[in-house]
């Protein structure tokens, strides 16, 4: 029988999704979570460390959830595999690092019911022996993966979007310093998209900005944009559902979002500006994205009407994206990239 042994330090909030990929593929019987294997680690904060135990013979995993692109050289040099959303080659050559595995960018989801996630967020506090403030950042983990997120069967394809021209979009304004300048990159190519459903007469649509922090956001230079009201996880999936066209760009650092995941998961026609990061295999335009130069708000109109305009070609980027997901995306699927 299969073993599985899990950090109970985790994440839980980003490893969700790769815990239910090791749910479904070994059953829930082979988990466990031990803080043995792991004591030895300085820093394993953005990371999920796991080892799989068959026929005698130990695998072990390390997947680094961190937006930036470097690798964690201590979870690097313990496993056997390292998978990685924000891959960059460039940065990272393969030939230096031939352990390093792209992935697809995953997402938050609810794995267990209250029950179970209550026991386990008490338990691997009192297992990962943290002090009293770690804890409390463990169960809070453990609190918003349970509230916050969806189990992952609300992530399939819509039979069908809203019957005319709907979009609906809904994502954070990042606060801008002088390391990290948002206001002229996620942000303003954001609002330009927002701007430019607004002054389409034939689209309804629906959404806005919310800011990160409303003390360090610019919320005087997006105040155009600015969505004030909060709505649950459901209403926000049951929108993205019902939305004709959805709008990608990469986010804080450059990274991949998890938006990037829940549009592909759930089948949707992505409009996105030029990943920053690499994939395990490329999107291609015109097969499972459209993609534009820049986030000008023109280019962003033209890419929209186009979209709108066509059916066929709409439909066909759904069923594309969908399809790579399934292929590369799923939990199961970016666990066999990784070689389970």
């Amino acid at each position: 029988m299969t073993k599985i042994i899990l950090d109970p330090a985790t994440n839980v909030y980003y490893s969700s999704f790769y815990i239910q990929g090791l749910i479904d593929y070994y059953g829930k019987s082979s988990i466990e979570f031990n803080n043995l294997p792991y004591t030895h680690f300085k820093s394993r904060g953005n990371n999920f460390n796991c080892i799989i135990i068959e026929h005698k013979q130990e695998f072990k995993i390390s997947i680094d959830f961190d937006d930036f692109p470097s690798i964690n050289d201590e979870c690097y040099e313990w496993c056997d595999r390292y998978g990685k959303v924000n891959t960059n080659w460039k940065q990272t050559p393969k030939n230096e690092y031939p352990k390093l595995i792209s992935l697809v960018p995953s997402f938050g989801i609810r794995v267990w019911d209250l029950a179970n996630t209550s026991q386990l967020a008490i338990f691997n506090a009192l297992k990962s022996r943290l002090d009293i403030s770690k804890a409390r950042k463990l169960l809070g983990r453990y609190k918003r993966q349970y509230h916050l997120r969806l189990p992952l069967q609300f992530y399939q394809k819509p039979l069908k979007t809203a019957d005319t021209p709907y979009i609906f979009h809904m994502s954070t304004l990042w606060y801008s310093d002088q390391w990290n300048n948002n206001d002229e990159g996620v942000n303003l190519t954001r609002a330009n998209f927002i701007r430019a459903c607004i002054k389409m007469h034939l689209v309804n649509f629906e959404g806005g900005l919310i800011p990160q922090n409303k003390n360090r956001s610019s919320v005087n230079l997006f105040s155009d944009v600015i969505w004030n009201r909060e709505i649950p996880i459901t209403e926000y999936i049951q929108k993205t559902k019902e939305s004709w066209i959805v709008f990608n760009t990469p986010a804080f650092w450059n990274c991949h979002g998890w938006k990037l995941g829940e549009y592909l998961a759930l089948g949707k026609a992505i409009i996105s500006t030029p990943l920053s990061n690499d994939l395990p295999v490329p999107l291609i335009h015109g097969e499972n994205i459209h993609i534009i130069n820049n986030g000008s708000k023109e280019e962003i109109i033209q890419a929209i009407s186009l979209l709108i305009c066509n059916d066929d070609y709409r439909h066909k980027l759904e069923s594309g994206a969908r399809l790579y997901w399934e292929k590369y995306g799923s939990p199961v699927e970016s666990l066999k990239l990784l070689g389970i």
